[in-house]
């Protein structure tokens, strides 16, 4: 289930990511990205998942996909200084809710064809 939302919406999430990612960095004031750093890959990652999930949310439906994407924007603290590092267990559990419902969605449909009903 989870590699198949990859597979589908991974363009979409790469670019929404690499976006995503320029518009941190220039929040910051960064001089500079460096691609090849640990840091830099395990963000990449961390948010083309995310945004693969976002996206298949928001086919599903309008409102959660948006709620999910506005959640995102918890997770740099350069965006609510304000709030650094208190906002991120919101988004990561709006995430994993999501990610329970629709797998517990595939195996009631699952239940319900093979049992007959």
């Amino acid at each position: 289930m989870f590699l198949l939302i990859l597979k589908k919406n991974f363009k979409k999430a790469t670019l929404l990511s690499f976006a995503f990612i320029g518009i941190i960095y220039f929040l910051e004031e960064s001089s500079s990205i460096n691609f090849f750093s640990p840091e830099f890959l395990l963000t990449f990652l961390m948010y083309l998942i995310l945004f693969a999930i976002s996206l298949d949310a928001l086919d599903k439906n309008k409102l959660l996909g948006l709620l999910m994407s506005f959640s995102l924007l918890f997770l740099p603290p350069a965006i609510f200084p304000g709030f650094a590092g208190k906002l991120f267990p919101l988004t990561y559990g709006i995430f994993i809710i999501y990610l329970f419902f629709t797998y517990g969605l595939s195996m009631f449909r699952n239940w319900k064809n093979n049992a007959g009903l």
